[in-house]
């Protein structure tokens, strides 16, 4: 356990590190600081969902504004490692059929991993379905007494979360957007109390001009977004109407990324379009879980959240 005078400073640091990174919002979203949390508190986490309405259909290379944004956040409070949790049992609860949740998921977990393989981040990745067995989460879900199943599942998650250490929560936010974290994030306070401590990032970019902001991590139409784990040129594809302001968008999109990447690595990234390439055939490796290279930031850390 922190003392009161050390949780101070790392909420200072942490309001600081917000402040000063660029992909962290700005103004209304600053971070929300429990000093519990930060007291008690061993490790970060942010979740992937892989459904909206239908499964997602691949993951945009915007994810990386949660990835660089968690291990910043690790690395200020001195956190032993991160988690990336894959929302499967939402998109199951939600009536996505299995089998588009299976490929949805695996879709994201594929270039996640191969991902944190290539920046040595001490990250482990869940599936939510193996957070703990279904009949609890129901339980604890039919508890809250909400009516809306999908609300209180993200709920329950957040507390399950928290009381296995994991009491950052990193999150996008959208001015445009009803639903993006904050609103779950909210109705957790609601609930539970100030427990958890939310960080919020920027949301992410598509090539449509239409619609420009998006979740960062689902995809609903393949050509809109760069995406991650594929074989395509992804310089092409951010260029094939390169008049358009949604291109500009995501090109400054690319280059944020590509200063976090630096900052966090020391390793020159290049141009923006040649960290993005970098980072889409990267993420095209092969990384299994049972293979995978998990780097420990210090001893002792734990490597699991079964229950």
């Amino acid at each position: 356990m922190t003392s009161p005078a050390a949780t101070d400073i790392l909420g200072e640091r942490l309001a600081s590190l917000t402040n000063r990174q660029e992909l962290f919002a700005r103004r209304q979203y600053e971070p929300v600081i429990s000093q519990q949390a930060l007291a008690a508190t061993t490790s970060a986490w942010f979740g992937v969902g892989i459904a909206a309405d239908q499964a997602s259909c691949g993951l945009p290379v915007d994810v990386l504004i949660l990835m660089f944004a968690q291990e910043m956040v690790r690395r200020e409070l001195g956190l032993n490692r991160s988690f990336i949790l894959i929302a499967d049992s939402n998109a199951c609860n939600a009536g996505v059929p299995r089998l588009d949740v299976h490929r949805s998921a695996s879709l994201a977990q594929a270039p996640l991993e191969a991902l944190i393989d290539r920046f040595r981040f001490p990250v482990d990745i869940r599936r939510s379905s193996s957070l703990a067995p279904a009949s609890e989460v129901e339980r604890k879900q039919e508890a809250l007494d909400i009516d809306n199943g999908y609300v209180a599942q993200q709920l329950v998650q957040t507390e399950i979360m928290r009381k296995r250490g994991a009491g950052v929560k990193v999150g996008w936010a959208l001015s445009a957007c009803t639903y993006d974290e904050t609103y779950f994030d909210r109705l957790y306070r609601n609930r539970f109390g100030d427990l958890v401590t939310f960080v919020y990032t920027i949301g992410g970019r598509t090539l449509n001009a239409q619609r420009p902001r998006a979740c960062p991590y689902l995809c609903r139409e393949p050509r809109d977004r760069l995406l991650l784990g594929t074989k395509e040129n992804a310089v092409r594809k951010l260029y094939s109407d390169a008049v358009s302001p949604a291109v500009r968008g995501y090109r400054r999109l690319i280059a944020k990324l590509a200063r976090a990447y630096q900052h966090l690595t020391g390793e020159d990234p290049g141009t923006p379009e040649s960290f993005l390439q970098f980072v889409v055939d990267a993420s095209s490796g092969t990384s299994t879980a049972g293979t995978r290279r998990v780097v420990e930031s210090q001893a002792g850390a734990p490597t699991s959240f079964a229950p």
